[in-house]
């Protein structure tokens, strides 16, 4: 499913370089080269995760764009122009209008669900005994007495319900004030808010998929690839592996410390 030909028919720039980082990710990796001729087609959580990464990045690149360009405007009202040395015309206008910066913060709030939809659907398909394919039910000795990694992927559940919430556009709603004279209103003080909570809770999903995967590669018989083996040795340095139930609520802190202050990410792209 990341064989770049696929990826050349499809005329989307970030959708190819998604598959380009998963191939190289990937590369040297026992694990993909046992299990290549498994199944037809994998799930779609595997199969689509370049387009979906891809759309992701396609909104974030537009909200940058935008956002800096807003950052370079001016946004007074009235704005005053000087037609001499000692006067000035002052013209009424509505550049104070948030709706630039509004739909595009809901635009990020849209790409955190979209990536967190794959992320948690990655986590559950690790603990989820009926589709990993041979790895104990919530990745722990004696499930049933141990719950593993089962809460931690309804947390992911939980805050994946928020963060949908959050993505319900606030653009578009409006309710006029200032007795009708401001009636379109952009709502995007709001839209900037919840931009903020849906990346802060993405980033906490992210954590909790990170966490179960060092449990599932570490249950497996095979090498990983280079790249993950060095994540995968970086973050075991501050979460070890779950023999039985534990408190998990440090480990996913660390994680999502890791996770938003780019760490992970400056090794692996080190490591390419």
């Amino acid at each position: 499913a990341l064989d770049p030909r696929i990826h050349a028919n499809k005329h989307h720039e970030e959708q190819g370089r998604s598959a380009d980082n998963l191939r190289r990710m990937l590369a040297g990796s026992n694990i993909c080269e046992t299990h290549v001729n498994d199944k037809v087609q994998d799930a779609y959580v595997m199969r689509c995760m370049p387009h979906i990464h891809g759309a992701a990045k396609k909104l974030v690149k537009e909200a940058y764009e935008v956002i800096v360009d807003e950052m370079h405007s001016v946004s007074d009202n009235p704005e005053i122009f000087a037609e001499g040395e000692n006067d000035g015309v002052a013209l009424m206008s509505g550049n104070f209008d948030g709706s630039f910066v509004g739909a595009h913060a809901d635009m990020i709030s849209m790409a955190c669900a979209i990536i967190g939809k794959v992320v948690e659907r990655g986590t559950d398909r690790m603990v989820n005994r009926n589709v990993n394919d041979g790895l104990p039910a919530f990745l722990v000795s004696n499930p049933g007495l141990n719950s593993g990694f089962m809460i931690p992927q309804y947390t992911a559940a939980g805050l994946m319900n928020e963060i949908k919430h959050l993505a319900i556009p606030a653009t578009i709603d409006s309710i006029p004030t200032c007795a009708g004279q401001e009636d379109p209103v952009s709502m995007s003080y709001n839209a900037a808010r919840r931009a903020c909570q849906a990346v802060r809770k993405l980033d906490y999903v992210i954590a909790i998929e990170i966490m179960v995967a060092l449990q599932a590669i570490d249950m497996l018989p095979e090498k990983q690839s280079p790249v993950t083996a060095r994540l995968h040795d970086q973050v075991r340095q501050q979460v070890a592996y779950a023999k039985e139930d534990r408190f998990f609520q440090p480990d996913i802190e660390a994680l999502f410390q890791m996770v938003r202050s780019g760490e992970l990410v400056n090794t692996a792209e080190a490591q390419l």
